[in-house]
């Protein structure tokens, strides 16, 4: 869902609403939240994904330089406490290796010190533009294959993408053994919908071949995936990277770098031809069900797909996927996510519970645990939780407060059925509102004698 950006000029002097004291926690985020500070303050996250597009830092030849992001506004996410994290992609057509294949550079195969290896060269002004930056991802989804795709930025084979990986390793750690290095995120979907075997077992069999792998920790330090609209798709796909990597002999931390369920019925912008139908309630509710079903997965860190809209997104973009309009109102998924950040900051773990007619996740937390439950059918569900201690509160997506029978032993809480506009098989794609309720205080386990 990377796509050209038209930067825009927020006022920066609005009134912030604090929403806790303390630090956010590091491991929610967002995209660009530069577009947006003040809102991503609102939400409480901790950390930011921000492109940088090599055909637009450099167009039309190594002496351009063209950041894509004013110094200030990056400044102001540094002094905010906003970790940065720098999605780098796309080839200039001067810089290819071949100018009909787009993402190969010229001299890629060189080595990193030589100044004919363009993509080296190009990697290390940036890290030396942004020495506070610390996280680098590498590309982003070059299993697109079919070049009408706006989003089509890799015509390579799987063995240039390792060499381009092994190229930002050793450059990016050459300058700063603290510069984390992640694999540009996949998407899954557009090797299935077709029957092809996916990229990233490809891309794995490829890497096994390569004889310096192993010595550089295989070229990366995490892995990113992008995944959208099912919740249930996103918590078995997040758990199949993870056991691709260990059937191959390795572990390594996954960050959902891009999620959302686009709504296709919102009145300022309508999508009538959209593959899914999602409704604003959905989409909000989509944010907390993904957020709850991607820590139960295992997921280091997440990120919603996007802040806020701007006026290249029609262009690129055929659904809305800002929590913010263009116009600045809020969309109800974005308080759904500022009530999963606050709920769930400082979590130690997490574990689905059930998943049938309904889907319950437990969250455990220093101080007690969060259970996360909705319908996953149109029709209200009633449900018996284990009580282990306080019950402190019980609210929606939305902050509203919800009603729970609370007796010594369980709680019972009706969740509201699905608008269910889209089915997947006899689920709906996307449940009814979750409901949270937080525990505090917990009793210890006894043990069976």
């Amino acid at each position: 869902m990377c796509c050209s950006q038209r930067r825009r000029t927020l006022p920066l002097a609005l009134s912030l609403l604090l929403l806790a004291t303390a630090p956010p926690d590091p491991r929610f985020g967002v995209v660009e939240s530069p577009e947006a500070p003040e809102r991503a303050a609102e939400l409480g996250i901790a950390w930011t994904r921000v492109r940088f597009a090599w055909n637009e830092i450099q167009p039309n030849g190594p002496e351009d330089w063209n950041p894509p992001w004013p110094a200030e506004r990056l400044e102001a996410e540094r002094q905010a406490g906003r970790e940065i994290a720098a999605l780098v992609l796309g080839t200039p057509v001067w810089a290819r290796a071949d100018p009909q294949v787009p993402g190969v550079p010229r001299g890629l195969y060189e080595e990193e010190s030589r100044p004919e290896n363009l993509w080296a060269a190009f990697l290390r002004r940036m890290a030396t533009t942004y020495p506070y930056i610390r996280t680098w991802i590498i590309w982003n989804e070059p299993d697109i294959w079919d070049p009408a795709y706006p989003g089509y930025t890799w015509g390579g084979t799987e063995a240039d993408f390792v060499r381009l990986l092994r190229v930002a390793y050793r450059t990016l750690k050459g300058l700063n053994r603290e510069n984390r290095v992640l694999l540009g995120a996949f998407t899954y979907w557009w090797d299935a919908v077709y029957g092809r075997r996916p990229y990233f077992e490809r891309f794995l069999e490829t890497l096994n071949r390569d004889p310096e792998a192993l010595r550089y920790d295989r070229y990366f330090d995490g892995l990113c995936v992008n995944l959208y609209f099912n919740p249930d798709s996103l918590y078995d796909l997040i758990r199949w990277h993870r056991e691709r990597m260990q059937a191959h002999g390795f572990d390594k931390p996954i960050w959902l770098t891009e999620t959302n369920a686009a709504p296709s019925e919102d009145p300022t912008w309508p999508v009538p031809h959209a593959m899914f139908r999602v409704a604003l309630e959905e989409q909000a509710a989509f944010i907390g069900q993904a957020t709850a079903l991607a820590l139960a997965a295992g997921a280091e860190r997440l990120a919603v797909y996007k802040l806020i809209d701007n006026a290249g997104d029609r262009f690129a973009n055929p659904e809305p996927f800002g929590l913010v309009r263009e116009d600045g109102s809020l969309r109800p998924a974005f308080h759904a996510y500022r009530t999963a950040v606050q709920v769930l900051a400082g979590f130690t773990g997490a574990r689905l519970v059930r998943r049938d007619r309904v889907t319950v996740v437990e969250v455990q937390k220093p101080d007690g645990r969060v259970w996360i439950a909705w319908s996953r059918t149109p029709r209200s569900e009633s449900i018996i939780l284990e009580r282990r201690g306080t019950l402190r509160r019980a609210i929606d997506s939305m902050g509203n407060a919800v009603r729970v029978e609370s007796v010594a032993s369980h709680y019972r809480v009706e969740l509201p059925g699905a608008l269910c506009r889209q089915r997947v098989g006899t689920s709906c794609m996307i449940g009814g509102m979750p409901v949270y309720i937080v525990e505090s205080a917990l009793r210890p386990i006894r043990e069976p004698r």
